[in-house]
């Protein structure tokens, strides 16, 4: 008789969780992970793997916008920002020009109070001098600034950043005060910069954009 009651709270239970009014409550907690942490197969809630189709499942249509990206005037391809203008805002970049739109190129975060992270503490607003703490104080490189490409990250230098996070692309930009000084014009421009030049023991330029790629 006891095996039989057990037998029936367990079928209560299993019919509770799978309710479309438990799973709205419980929120996070049924999606398997943490809501606003970055890894190699996604950010948050939204993965590489999604299609439009799932990313208005996952965050409804209100919270979905579609946008195209420009690159010195020429369009460059579809984008879809998830939660716009908000902390938790994804641009989402696709393969496709157009709809259906069912492959991710790219997720991309770059508001300045974004929440999400990776389990290393890299996010948005992360320094220069993070980046080469979490690299194993290997020495990397990137871009020089005040262009197109300026502040983008070019390559970890077979550091822990290679390893731990392949899928890892960003953009650093430097403090507003740094343009000032004189010595500026050393980090400026199309070319490579090494994350041990001297100018950034006196400015240390911060992470303003990150995006992630699939490298399977």
């Amino acid at each position: 008789m006891k095996r039989i009651a057990c037998f029936a709270l367990l079928l209560i239970v299993m019919s509770c969780t799978n309710s479309p009014k438990v799973k709205e409550e419980a929120g996070d907690w049924l999606q398997g992970g943490d809501p606003t942490e970055i890894t190699c197969w996604g950010i948050g809630d939204i993965e590489l793997e999604d299609s439009y189709d799932v990313l208005v499942d996952k965050a409804g249509l209100k919270n979905v916008k579609q946008d195209s990206l420009f690159k010195e005037g020429t369009f460059e391809r579809i984008v879809t920002r998830v939660w716009p203008d908000t902390e938790k805002e994804i641009i989402v970049h696709w393969k496709e020009e157009k709809a259906p739109l069912a492959t991710i190129e790219m997720l991309e975060v770059s508001h300045p109070s974004s929440v999400y992270h990776f389990t290393n503490g890299i996010k948005i607003g992360s320094s220069l001098k993070d980046l080469i703490k979490e690299n194993g104080s290997v020495e990397f490189s990137f871009y020089g600034f005040g262009w197109d490409h300026g502040g983008t990250l070019k390559d970890f230098n077979s550091g822990k950043l290679s390893g731990n996070l392949p899928c890892f692309e960003g953009v650093l930009a430097l403090p507003e005060e740094a343009s000032k000084d004189a010595g500026s014009a050393e980090v400026m421009g199309d070319k490579q910069i090494k994350s041990s030049h001297p100018f950034f023991s006196r400015f240390d330029p911060h992470l303003v954009n990150i995006k992630i790629k699939s490298v399977g």
